[in-house]
């Protein structure tokens, strides 16, 4: 269920620049003056949401790091995308009165806004700004995961798995939270839990990348991609 912190006030967030909100002109800054959000943290492993809830709430990450995984009949589950602070969760709530598609899951301990359906589509209607941004943020990820699919379908195991690490730290020389397992790695990128380990394990050993506590450097970048080019 989540623990309850306290309301977010859109206006003055620290992450809005990189929210959904960050669209906004000076002049329209008055709309969110007023607008608040419910502030949820979920620790490790907490469901925020399960596949086929109805709820009227959609989600901003403040802090961590979420996982979305869809599951089959079978029970057998995907890893669908992986949720960064800044990301919009739950989008389609607002394309269409549906359910959930995914089944959201905390894979460390993450902060949260809830937003109202209703609150947000009454912006839509006084913004084009917002309602645009929220177009923007949907074509995104479908061209984001257009490119995993490709990379997974394409390259092989070590190239695919160091494409997802460049992809992942970006241009940061520092350490960057990485609180994926082994599992969810392989099975985001189609791999076994043994190919993963073998390559980041081959890696470790020769100064390419470090890990600890969750936290990953890319020692060497032009090494990683070399190989997740060739």
């Amino acid at each position: 269920m989540g623990k309850f912190t306290g309301k977010g006030h859109c206006l003055t967030c620290p992450i809005r620049p990189a929210s959904l909100f960050g669209c906004l002109k000076e002049s329209e800054l008055p709309l969110i003056e007023h607008f608040q959000t419910r502030v949820v943290t979920f620790e490790p492993g907490e469901i925020i949401y399960n596949e086929g809830e109805r709820l009227g709430l959609i989600y901003t990450l403040r802090e961590g790091h979420i996982k979305l995984t869809k599951f089959n009949n079978e029970g057998n589950a995907q890893i669908v995308r992986l949720i960064r602070p800044g990301d919009l969760f739950g989008i389609e709530k607002l394309i269409n009165d549906s359910s959930y598609h995914h089944t959201a899951e905390a894979l460390e301990k993450v902060e949260i806004c809830q937003l109202s359906v209703d609150k947000l589509n009454d912006l839509r209607e006084q913004s084009g700004n917002i309602n645009q941004a929220i177009i923007e943020r949907a074509l995104l990820q479908v061209m984001k995961t257009e490119n995993h699919l490709t990379q997974v379908g394409l390259l092989k195991s070590d190239a695919r798995l160091a494409w997802f690490l460049m992809q992942w730290v970006g241009d940061k020389s520092d350490p960057v939270s990485f609180p994926i397992s082994r599992r969810d790695l392989a099975q985001y990128l189609g791999l076994t839990v043994e190919t993963v380990s073998r390559h980041t394990a081959q890696w470790k050993r020769s100064g390419v990348i470090s890990e600890s506590k969750n936290m990953l450097t890319i020692n060497n970048r032009q090494a990683l991609e070399s190989i997740s080019t060739k």
